[in-house]
């Protein structure tokens, strides 16, 4: 699945100044043209019995999506009982039954870090309606033990505790026609706290936190993008690129600005005040560049003050870093890296110390689809 933000990278080298509300409105459009040509080209490669490959946006505008032949049904997620989750991905619906309302475009599945995959039917897929594509949201908590996921029958979201089946229903209602665009859930560790954000299925961008076990929601300003939010509700963290600046603002304090586009940034450390993001790549006329960095670079979003770059160490030369999520510890945030060309590496998320660049692997991702990964901010 694509991410927002690395379309928004593409669009950032191309676009005059503009802030990141309309960037997506941009973004949304072009995904959606993107997702039914994925849907068409798996078509003719199920008819033909043969294996297509297509160049879209992927992460950072580089990685290739390859689609192979459907592989076997997947039993349905277990009501209880299930472990911890690696990934959740979109897997195309070969025809017929690309037009049938049983599946009609696609059906999220999620893999346990066991190896075993299910099909989670309670979540609205890839679906296709009239003109529009549309996609439900679904995120992850870093422990993988639960999943939040638009839930078409309830019309509103859900949170499942996996392995007591304990099942939170949003007190919010979103319907269909509200899934046109671009839409991102942020989940809090516990996942009993999240937020929901719209770009472009409404007039204007649209985004709520939501007490999910409380069943209270209050309301952001939709033109700043969430990056993580708490347990217990707090802190929020927002971010508002433009072309050659990054505002930060962790709810309760004055936002801060960081000199540089950047929209890489892990969730709020266990300090309540510092961010690592991506470091970016600037050419000649100091504006960033496709090349993929190899630093991350760690803020004080409550003052503004950057720490010096670090670079991951033991990563190898055909993986860059991609994206980064929570922390595992008070030092290391979760960083995941990509093949840098395709077919040069197998992804990978690792631990990375960001005071001294120090790497421990977490797992692998054996698969072209990377999807939706426990506590990565896409």
């Amino acid at each position: 699945m694509n991410l927002l933000r690395d379309e928004l990278h593409r669009i950032a080298d191309e676009a005059p100044q503009i802030d990141l509300a309309e960037r997506a409105l941009k973004g949304a459009r072009h995904r959606r043209a993107v997702t039914l040509a994925l849907a068409v080209a798996t078509a003719v490669a199920m008819l033909t019995g043969g294996t297509v490959t297509v160049v879209n946006g992927g992460l950072r505008g580089e990685r290739p999506i390859v689609l192979a032949p459907v592989p076997e049904a997947v039993p349905a997620l277990p009501k209880k009982d299930v472990g911890p989750l690696a990934r959740a991905y979109t897997h195309l619906c070969p025809p017929p039954t690309i037009d049938d309302t049983n599946c009609a475009g696609g059906r999220w599945r999620v893999v346990t870090t066991s190896g075993v995959t299910y099909e989670l039917t309670a979540a609205l897929g890839l679906r296709n309606v009239g003109k529009k594509v549309l996609l439900g949201p679904v995120a992850i908590t870093q422990n993988g033990r639960r999943i939040a996921y638009y839930s078409e029958k309830q019309q509103t979201i859900e949170v499942r505790d996996l392995r007591s089946g304990l099942t939170w229903k949003a007190p919010l209602t979103i319907s269909k026609d509200d899934l046109d665009g671009e839409n991102f859930l942020r989940l809090s560790p516990d996942g009993l706290h999240l937020i929901y954000t719209n770009y472009g299925g409404r007039p204007r961008p649209y985004s709520v936190p939501i007490d999910i076990a409380g069943g209270e929601t209050s309301a952001l300003n939709g033109d700043w993008f969430p990056v993580s939010i708490g347990d217990g509700g707090s802190p929020v963290t927002l971010v508002r690129p433009y072309d050659s600046t990054t505002r930060i603002r962790v709810l309760g304090n004055e936002p801060v600005t960081v000199k540089d586009f950047t929209y890489s940034f892990s969730a709020l450390g266990p300090d309540g005040r510092t961010l690592a993001r991506i470091g970016s790549t600037r050419g000649r006329d100091a504006k960033p560049t496709p090349k993929r960095p190899r630093t991350i670079v760690t803020i004080d979003a409550v003052s503004g003050r950057e720490n010096p770059e670090v670079t991951p160490q033991g990563i190898p030369e055909e993986l860059s870093p991609s994206h980064l999520g929570g922390w595992v510890s008070d030092t290391e945030v979760t960083l995941l890296a990509v093949p840098a060309l395709p077919g040069s590496g197998t992804a990978t998320l690792y631990a990375v110390n960001v005071h001294t660049g120090k790497t421990r692997q977490l797992r692998t991702i054996d698969s072209e689809t990377i999807g939706v990964l426990p506590g990565v901010i896409g």
